[in-house]
């Protein structure tokens, strides 16, 4: 179970790196109050899903006795 949520994680965490580099890269200078605001949600997001795939790495790379 936990090398599934490790896997979920690492994927979901993936997807909101590229989307957060996708929006500083094009779009940072349009951002309006609402954008800043949907920017800092991803990076939060991003932040959790880290630290979810952090949590459960040991598990996946440490052999089952």
């Amino acid at each position: 179970m936990k090398k599934i949520i490790f896997y979920i994680a690492a994927i979901v965490s993936f997807f909101l790196i590229v989307n957060i580099i996708k929006i500083i890269a094009t779009d940072f200078n349009r951002l309006t109050e609402y954008g800043f605001g949907y920017l800092v949600g991803q990076i939060i997001l991003f932040v959790v899903f880290i630290v979810i795939a952090l949590i459960t790495r040991k598990s996946v790379f440490t052999p089952e006795t």
